[in-house]
């Protein structure tokens, strides 16, 4: 029996001449009606690789002719596919990590080397899954599996390409008729996340008037200015908006609260906003995220730093705008590098540690090899880079940065665990083919600008948005969270992993971020990995198919 587990409360199952197709994303409906035509297979891909949202189509045969499992997950879709072979040798395919690993044995449930390497330098693993025998299908990949008869195959069946015929200039005026093709299905029926920066606001036209917003914040004093963009912005757009608030006290229990429901490492701090969000909204729902947005154009910080030290490169001196940045001479030295290189520029987007320390435990070979495989990852699913040096690397960090990052995977994972579905415009394939279509660096800078295209285009609905404010990232003080703050005693309920660099004094003191990454993974190793007691999340819709009869069945998990 071939069985996908469904988290998804509104994908689509559609059942047609002996199959059944499991329909996640923004286009759900055109494909259901082609699929009810009688559209065949290979069709229905064309059909999916050419419209301009994200999304993943899996389908389960009975038919003696075909193989019983395939799947696509589109080029830039955070839909996921995870598969596996259970503890009892059942095939299991899950849109939801937790809902995979809840079919293994604690026994069964082995964390490999490069996983937990993976994990110190990226806090996540940007590839494939956090355990050996759970299998994750990449950007533009097609699985096809009869268990029983083969092991599983994956092709790379889909890239991107650019859009041609754009200017910078006029960029925007494109990225508006593209958003308002991907927002239309949920226009009607959606809430927009509103943080108040550029990438949530330029949404809200593009949902219902007045739009549902909801906007979720811890009483963090660091995170005032951004509650304050919220405010604004939602006195500039008038949504009807719902505020989630959270203290910071509860953050540690909001984070194991989080953990519990992911079933997987919490990789960014800012997962128990995310997760406070979706308890509190209805089930069922659809929030729209401006997530995705910096990377497709323009992460500011890593943009400007080196956009500033690439244009003093040729002087004597280090000008005062420039003696403010850090590692002014590291960064070139960085810029200058081949893409290609483990310790150029481009592969240092989306590394969240003290690098040094964590070399020294894993080593030098398996450090590059593992910055080796991001880098071919990504770039076999865009073109080559071109121009000046720190164009190439630009045009490489992003695309990592958007591939191999996972925050928006991890958080629309939140969201099905709890029931409800993220919803993210910025992730539609023909918004990347559209900051495709414009070289490096000008698609992330223009006169000075970061973001300018999404920037441009608010500014256009909205004149007095102010686009010049510091960004905000709803990140949290990672340092003072664990030494002061609610994660202070994390380590005393949470043994460090056993994988731990041994660095010298207070890993804290060392490197937040690498402490932070050691504590997330230590909150699931305890309290999910090794449970055994886990079980699918509650609102799991089973879909299955024998894989030599014609006999199938859908119910509850």
């Amino acid at each position: 029996m071939a069985t996908v587990l469904l988290a998804n409360p509104n994908a689509d199952v559609v059942d047609r001449d002996g199959r059944r197709w499991i329909l996640c994303g923004t286009h759900r409906r055109e494909l259901r009606a082609a699929i009810e035509r009688g559209a065949a297979g290979r069709d229905v891909k064309a059909l999916h690789d050419s419209l301009p949202g994200e999304g993943t189509v899996v389908v389960l045969s009975d038919r003696a002719d075909e193989p019983t499992i395939r799947a696509h997950r589109g080029i830039t879709s955070a839909y996921e596919v995870f598969y596996c072979l259970d503890s009892s040798g059942e095939p299991v395919v899950s849109d939801l990590f937790r809902n995979a690993l809840a079919r293994l044995e604690p026994a069964d449930r082995t964390v490999p080397d490069r996983a937990m390497a993976d994990h110190l330098l990226y806090r996540t693993t940007p590839i494939d899954s956090y355990v050996e025998r759970i299998h994750r299908l990449g950007h533009g990949e097609t699985l096809t599996w009869t268990p029983g008869e083969t092991t599983p195959r994956t092709e790379l069946t889909e890239t991107l390409e650019p859009e041609t015929r754009l200017s910078p200039a006029s960029a925007h005026r494109r990225l508006d008729e593209v958003l308002s093709a991907v927002c239309a299905p949920i226009a009607d029926e959606s809430s927009l996340m509103l943080s108040g920066g550029v990438d949530s606001t330029v949404l809200e036209p593009y949902l219902s008037n007045p739009t549902e917003s909801v906007t979720g914040s811890f009483d963090t004093p660091e995170l005032a200015f951004e509650r304050e963009y919220a405010d604004r912005a939602n006195a500039l757009v008038e949504t009807d908006r719902e505020i989630v608030e959270m203290t910071e006290s509860s953050y540690l229990e909001r984070l194991e609260a989080a953990v519990d429901a992911l079933g997987m490492p919490p990789h960014q701090l800012q997962t128990p906003t995310f997760d406070g969000i979706y308890r509190a909204v209805d089930d069922g729902e659809t929030l729209v995220s401006g997530q995705v947005a910096d990377a497709v154009f323009g992460l500011s910080g890593q943009l400007e730093t080196g956009h500033t030290v690439w244009r003093t490169r040729h002087l004597r001196y280090v000008p005062p705008v420039a003696e403010k940045l850090r590692r002014h001479r590291e960064i070139l030295a960085e810029i200058r590098r081949d893409p290609s290189e483990p310790d150029g520029r481009a592969l240092q987007f989306a590394v969240y540690t003290d690098v040094p320390s964590v070399v020294d435990a894993i080593g030098r070979r398996r450090y590059e090899r593992r910055q080796r495989e991001r880098y071919e990852y990504a770039m076999a699913r865009v073109p080559d880079a071109s121009g000046s040096p720190y164009a190439r690397q630009m045009h490489v960090g992003q695309w990592i940065d958007f591939f191999c990052e996972d925050a928006v995977s991890v958080w629309r994972q939140a969201g099905l665990a709890r029931g409800c579905e993220m919803y993210t415009p910025f992730a539609g394939k023909a918004v990347a083919e559209l900051a495709l279509g414009l070289s490096s660096p000008e698609r992330y800078l223009r006169d000075g600008e970061s973001k300018h295209v999404p920037k441009t285009l608010l500014g256009e609905w909205y004149p007095d948005y102010d686009r010049s404010k510091p960004k905000g990232n709803g990140n949290f003080p990672a340092e003072r969270f664990l030494t002061s703050g609610p994660l202070g005693d994390v380590f005393d309920r949470y043994d460090v992993p056993a994988f731990a660099p041994d660095v010298p004094g207070d890993l804290v003191d060392r490197s937040a971020g690498l402490a932070w990454n050691l504590a997330g993974y230590a909150v699931w190793r305890d309290r999910v990995l090794r449970a055994d007691d886990l079980e699918p999340v509650s609102h799991t819709r089973t879909v299955s198919v024998a894989s030599s009869a014609s006999r199938s069945d859908i119910g509850s998990a």
